[in-house]
């Protein structure tokens, strides 16, 4: 109570504080803001307008000059090198070499000497580029030239009649300095690239821009450039060297690329910071006052209640169980307290009295359903035995009873579960009882990993399936084999019994799935005396499952119409 005491009050007062604050740093802030937005916004159209005309001139240099290529200046690589250094000559801020591939492979360049000793890698990949777009100005993507010693960007014209190709290197230093004198040089920087994410220019000298250690000239970090190729258009916020920035990025412009203007945010706050550190002065002192006024009003009005809250926290689940400790008053603060406790008394025993019922219904309903298997079972076995003794076969007899014995013995112990080995036993002790009844018309097989004799599961849960797949099975087939298979796989112990008899259709299954309820249970005591219809057995073994493990634990068919039936039963394994 305390503590929520004085998180209102200091929520309240910090809800003043913040107004307060706000309304004073808003003005300086916002209007700090609306220079830089206006600084990086001119920025952005200028460089826009700036962009633009560098194509369109690119396009106008290299549209002239393939107009002047003739055959007569291409078959004179002397005077083609002239003509390549005269259209340079008056652009050289825009263009830093000019190439001419001939349709023979020949390469003439607007520097012949430094092109013959250093060569150039990518002069045919820009060529093809050209040739696939004739009559249009292409450009590559970045890439890094040996004639300048760095990266530059080639714009390329196929010539007219498929004499050559036309290329043109631009001057990146100069595009880079144009772009510094453009921007305001305080707190800020730039990054232009494509639509790719390739870096065209930057400013390789600013201070709020993370850049590789050992590089000259520097280089932009591979994890801050990649952030500022996925920038959305518009603005955002980046970490940069030391601090966050503030980022505009432009849309595409004509050439396909993008621009990136970059702020220092400590430039906002460093006018507002004598600002913040007075009003954190004054939070500070009425906060230290808040603490103890809080402090006062909760020892003389809330620690009770306190206390109170603190034994009703320790009423949660089982622990309902647990005596609070009694908190003697004589105020109305008291008088809660005493309804607390009278309150708390009813409900242990509502709950003991819950908990008893729910145990004896659980063994109630336990014991029915392994009582619903063995009065018809026991009638069929006795029936099979009258038939054996008029026909004086003692030792079938003998045996018949034996196996009766041992299946009574297992079934009506006291405990409702047993080993794995133990209830295979038992099966075994019905599987004689059927043999002697049916002679050979099926075959019993046991598949068991041996690691799991040991494990518990419910008493007579095989039995039900493997009396199904005699009589509903391989009976209507005329001969086959009951097969029992135990595994343990995904926390669970699957217990298998296929047989290779007559099998269901989906239908039948569907059906047979969808009766598993207590009316089909009903349904099926009509004709006990016959054998157990699919209906109780069934029923049985998945009303036990659930009464013992829950809903996500019980029965899986699946069937093979004409071939076989194989039904499983999921249990969980028991915790290591």
């Amino acid at each position: 109570m305390y503590v929520r005491l004085f998180l209102t009050l200091a929520l309240a007062s910090l809800l003043v504080f913040s107004g307060l604050l706000y309304s004073a740093l808003s003005s300086s802030r916002a209007a700090l803001i609306k220079q830089k937005s206006a600084d990086m916004t001119l920025f952005l159209e200028r460089t826009g307008q700036y962009l633009d005309l560098y194509l369109q001139n690119i396009r106008n240099i290299l549209i002239n000059a393939a107009a002047d290529m003739d055959q007569k200046l291409l078959s004179d690589p002397a005077k083609l090198q002239s003509a390549l250094q005269g259209y340079i000559a008056p652009n050289g801020t825009i263009i830093s070499h000019m190439f001419v591939l001939k349709q023979d492979g020949t390469v003439i360049s607007s520097n012949q000497l430094a092109y013959d000793i250093v060569g150039h890698a990518e002069l045919p990949k820009i060529a093809r580029v050209a040739n696939e777009n004739p009559g249009l100005v292409n450009w590559s993507e970045p890439y890094y030239t040996p004639l300048q010693v760095g990266q530059t960007i080639a714009f390329a014209l196929a010539l007219k009649g498929g004499s050559g190709i036309l290329l043109a290197e631009i001057n990146t230093a100069q595009l880079t300095k144009r772009l510094n004198e453009l921007l305001y040089k305080s707190g800020q920087g730039f990054a232009l690239f494509t639509g790719n994410g390739n870096i065209v220019s930057y400013n390789p000298y600013s201070t709020i821009v993370p850049y590789k250690p050992a590089t000259l000239p520097p280089e932009m970090e591979d994890r801050f450039t990649e952030e500022l190729t996925k920038l959305p258009n518009g603005v955002s916020r980046i970490q940069g060297a030391s601090g966050p920035l503030m980022a505009v990025k432009s849309k595409r412009y004509e050439l396909s690329w993008y621009l990136v203007t970059l702020a220092d945010e400590r430039k906002f706050n460093e006018a507002g910071h004598s600002l913040y550190i007075r009003f954190l002065t004054i939070g500070g002192l009425w906060f230290s006052l808040l603490i103890v006024l809080t402090l006062v009003i909760s020892r003389h009005f809330t620690t009770p209640i306190n206390r109170l809250a603190l034994q009703m926290n320790r009423v949660r689940g089982e622990r309902v169980a647990v005596q609070p400790r009694q908190i003697e008053r004589g105020d109305e603060i008291g008088r809660l307290t005493q309804s607390f406790y009278t309150m708390m008394g009813r409900i242990q025993e509502l709950l003991q009295t819950v908990k008893e019922n729910e145990e004896r219904k659980k063994e109630i309903e336990l014991q029915l359903l392994v009582n619903q298997i063995r009065p018809h079972f026991l009638y069929n076995t006795l029936a099979c035995i009258g038939s054996l003794a008029k026909q004086h076969r003692v030792l079938e007899v003998e045996d018949t009873i034996r196996s009766l014995i041992e299946l009574l013995t297992y079934s009506i112990g006291k405990s409702d579960h047993a080993p794995l080995e133990e209830e295979l036993h038992s099966l075994r002790a019905y599987v004689q009882i059927q043999k002697v009844r049916y002679g050979e018309l099926f075959h019993y097989v046991e598949e068991i990993d041996p690691g799991l004799s040991g494990i518990p599961v419910p008493k007579l849960i095989l039995q039900p399936l493997v009396e199904n797949s005699i009589f509903h099975g391989i009976a209507g087939k005329g001969a086959g084999t009951v097969r029992i298979r135990a595994i343990a796989e995904d926390r669970q112990l699957k217990l298998t019994v296929r047989d290779d008899g007559q099998g269901m259709t989906r239908s039948q299954i569907e059906e047979t799935l969808g009766s598993l309820t207590a009316e089909a249970a009903k349904s099926g005591e009509q004709n006990q005396v016959a054998g157990t219809p699919h209906g109780i057995g069934l029923f049985n073994v998945q009303e036990r499952i659930r009464i013992n493990y829950g809903l996500p634990y019980g029965l899986h068919i699946r069937s093979e119409p004409g071939r076989w039936t194989e039904v499983t039963i999921s249990l969980p394994l028991p915790q290591a």
